[in-house]
């Protein structure tokens, strides 16, 4: 049986997601791709225009995400293959390979924000460190507690931290939310794929929409991974079930096909 999957994640995703799917030769699953949140890189904000000057300042430099890799790649800055100072989260650090010509640090880090902090709790003189995680700033969401928690934790090493906003992460419009209950409603979905907690407030906010216009929606939602699951949670979702492989899109695709 084909199944119809509706996946959430950020246009900039799609070609590695579409990409994943040829890799299984997937058949029994049809992708159907709709963004939930938009990504816009912000490399001449004052504020991170502010690091670029400074960024030798830095013990560490932490990217927490794929397109923080990719700000840090537009800055100009020119790291030498030596430079140990670039954290980044699973596979985001085949990206610091690929775009910043370095090798990662911790790369025995758990693939998550908060297996960053621990990595780190782990080196001596934490203390002393100066560290500058680039982040991005929200509109029309709230600041997931993952990047709460972990800025929270970060602080409990007693290093001196910074933060920088590097790009904007936006929630699709309200204007936008009726396509999506008529796409969730009348194209045969059977399950929907969530990449993110911004992902699954937006999914929230869309199936209250819905039930606002008499309209209950009731297909299955999965998750990429823990951290996903638990802002969903937070946003009022129930999670069909959570993939215990959240290293890459490949191993969610995997995941998808057993759904």
């Amino acid at each position: 049986m084909v199944k119809r999957v509706f996946i959430t994640a950020p246009e900039a995703y799609q070609p590695r997601f579409r990409e994943a799917f040829r890799r299984a030769g997937v058949q029994e699953l049809v992708p159907v791709f709709r963004p939930f949140i938009r990504t816009v890189a912000t490399p001449d904000a004052a504020e991170f225009r502010d690091f670029v000057s400074r960024h030798e300042d830095f013990d560490f430099i932490i990217c927490s995400s794929r397109m923080a890799v990719t700000v840090l790649a537009m800055s100009g800055i020119q790291f030498s293959a030596s430079d140990g100072r670039i954290i980044a989260i699973g596979k985001d650090q085949d990206a610091v390979r690929s775009m910043l010509g370095v090798e990662p640090a911790l790369t025995d880090a758990e693939p998550s924000m908060m297996g960053i902090v621990e990595a780190l709790k782990r080196l001596p003189d934490m203390g002393a460190k100066r560290v500058a995680v680039l982040l991005p700033a929200f509109s029309a969401l709230p600041v997931p507690s993952t990047i709460t928690n972990f800025l929270e934790a970060l602080a409990l090493t007693r290093a001196d931290v910074t933060t920088v906003h590097c790009y904007c992460t936006s929630a699709l419009g309200a204007d936008e939310y009726d396509d999506v209950v008529a796409a969730l409603a009348g194209d045969g979905i059977d399950a929907i794929a969530l990449t993110s907690g911004g992902e699954a407030h937006v999914l929230a906010d869309v199936l209250r929409h819905a039930s606002c216009r008499g309209i209950e929606l009731d297909v299955p939602v999965y998750s990429f991974g823990p951290y996903t699951t638990k802002c969903a949670h937070e946003a009022g979702l129930t999670v069909c079930a959570t993939s215990s492989n959240f290293h890459s899109f490949d191993e969610y695709v995997c995941f998808l096909k057993r759904i």
